[in-house]
């Protein structure tokens, strides 16, 4: 089953510093098997979910920020059982890298894409995407043949972000702010509302929720987006799995979005 598993949906230091939301990133289960963004809890919640994190076949860091990076050692580990053997892939961002201890980069393949560069991880071709506002970080397009996956990372609106966007099965934005909250280096409900008009992904799944956007109900937010844009958004929560081979939601029973 081609799937995507949200290991956690909580950003920021504050909902990360009290586990409100879990903060242990997004499973990707496509031509490859991907770990992105793992954060404190990563491999707890790994297990937790029924991840098999010694058959990933590449950990994806965007940016050096805590709530993005901070259990990619550990996930290196239990890919490379203990590093014993090296295998997998390290995509990182350039000037994240040197938090990654180079013992554990010698256990994998490391790769540092600038936005734009186009590579693979086994049969799936992958392209790093700009951000905007958001110092040193990248976003994915995942091109699988289940459909297009693109993640935006945490980053700001920006006219020059809808193409990478464009043309996507799921689009997946970290949307830290509800509506009304305005920051330059996060999205917010509105922004996402504007993405979701001009982008026009099949599904939009908001993530990466701060204190703010919690308090004021990520679901109902997600309602907000949809009804003003037309295109289909849901709230992920934690340990929420999307079924790609039939677009359902898995959140403890099938549930049919389209």
């Amino acid at each position: 089953m081609a799937s995507i598993t949200f290991l956690g949906t909580g950003g920021g230091r504050y909902v990360v510093l009290s586990q409100r939301r879990y903060s242990g990133g997004i499973f990707l289960d496509l031509e490859s098997r991907i770990l992105l963004d793992p954060g404190p809890g990563a491999l707890i919640r790994a297990l937790e979910f029924n991840i098999k994190p010694e058959k990933l076949d590449a950990i994806f860091v965007s940016h050096r920020h805590l709530d993005h990076y901070s259990d990619a050692e550990v996930m290196i580990e239990a890919m490379t059982s203990g590093t014993k053997k090296k295998r997998g892939s390290l995509v990182i961002e350039g000037n994240t890298l040197p938090y990654i201890s180079e013992y554990h980069q010698k256990a994998v393949d490391v790769l540092s894409p600038k936005a734009g560069d186009v590579f693979k991880i086994n049969d799936l071709k992958v392209q790093a995407i700009p951000t905007a506002g958001h110092v040193d970080s990248l976003g994915f397009r995942f091109h699988s043949k289940f459909g297009t996956v693109t993640y935006s990372s945490d980053t700001d609106l920006d006219e020059s972000l809808i193409e990478y966007y464009k043309n996507t099965r799921i689009l997946i934005l970290n949307c830290i702010f509800p509506s009304g909250k305005e920051i330059k280096t996060h999205l917010n409900v509105d922004k996402a509302i504007e993405i979701a008009q001009k982008a026009r992904p099949k599904l939009l799944v908001l993530t990466h929720f701060g204190m703010q956007m919690l308090n004021s109900n990520p679901k109902k937010e997600a309602e907000r987006v949809e009804k003003e844009s037309g295109v289909k958004t849901i709230a992920a929560r934690d340990g929420m799995t999307l079924d790609l081979d039939n677009l359902s939601r898995n959140m403890g029973e099938q549930a049919k979005l389209f």
